[in-house]
């Protein structure tokens, strides 16, 4: 009996420094570090807003961080000891988010950051931007039937950016198809550009939605101004994806193929069940 006991007493012993020995090697794991992007983008007439993009270096090269909660806070300037927690976010399943800035919290200049914290698998992280008041105007003039798009990036003073590049584009469903013969246009002196727009576009109902975009400066982050015009051309409509075809959705079945395979089915289970009940009458005339 004694035997017996000791022997477990060492079991449970052992057991013991094993499971504190998980533990301490648990604890032991270092945390790991991100990558976190951040970009400063206003929308003339809209919002301003944080585009975030988060990952880390995993087992299979660098993975989104997925649902992490994220901290927003403002400062006045980059010196500033004390920052203002103005929201939160959550990233989404490929690790990005966007965060609407209310508009109260959207000033001449300032430092916005977002901030990571007390998450068990993640280091404690913060990325800033730094960001200067800029206006982005943009109209569409017609000249005979010449029509193009005019510009002007002025300061939070009125004053004209000249040596920044826009970007032109007409908006798609995947991105920008570029105006004119340049990928870019640099703004002159008087922090204008003019691009003539090319005949022959297409939109639907005619209507194009076209884009100019300072694009992630160092000093004014990203600015975007849309300008819609109905100067295309309609497009038609020749889907057929609500016609009764082969390839369209499972309610809009080509009624030959609807009705023969059903009414062949009801045929062969009507014979089925005639056959089934005169196999029964014979069965009954026998006995």
């Amino acid at each position: 009996m004694k035997k017996l006991t000791i022997s477990r007493k060492a079991s449970q012993l052992i057991a013991l420094i094993f499971i504190f020995a998980l533990h301490t090697i648990g604890f032991a794991q270092e945390k790991k570090s991100m990558n976190i992007a951040l970009q400063y983008v206003k929308v003339m007439q809209e919002n301003s807003l944080l585009k975030v993009s988060v990952q880390y270096k995993g087992k299979k090269g660098f993975e989104p961080c997925k649902y992490l909660h994220f901290s927003v806070f403002k400062k006045d300037t980059i010196d500033d000891a004390k920052s203002l927690k103005i929201g939160t976010f959550l990233t989404n399943s490929v690790g990005k988010s966007t965060f609407v800035i209310p508009a109260q919290y959207v000033s001449e200049s300032g430092v916005f950051s977002v901030k990571i914290e007390h998450n068990s698998f993640f280091e404690d992280q913060e990325e800033q931007v730094i960001y200067r008041a800029a206006s982005l105007n943009a109209s569409i003039d017609k000249d005979g039937d010449q029509y193009t798009i005019n510009a002007l990036l002025t300061d939070g003073k009125g004053q004209p950016i000249a040596g920044e590049a826009l970007e032109v584009g007409l908006k798609r469903l995947f991105g920008n198809l570029p105006i004119g013969e340049e990928e870019s246009y640099e703004t002159d002196s008087l922090g204008g550009i003019s691009v003539p727009i090319d005949a022959g576009l297409s939109g639907v109902e005619g209507k194009l939605n076209f884009q100019v975009v300072l694009n992630e400066s160092d000093v004014y982050g990203t600015l975007i101004n849309n300008q819609l015009a109905s100067n295309g051309i309609p497009i038609k409509d020749r889907s057929s994806f609500n016609k009764r075809t082969m390839w369209s959705p499972p309610t809009k079945t080509p009624l030959f193929f609807w009705i023969v395979p059903n009414t062949l089915l009801v045929s062969i289970w009507s014979l089925l069940t005639y056959l089934f009940f005169n196999l029964i009458k014979i069965y009954k005339s026998k006995n």
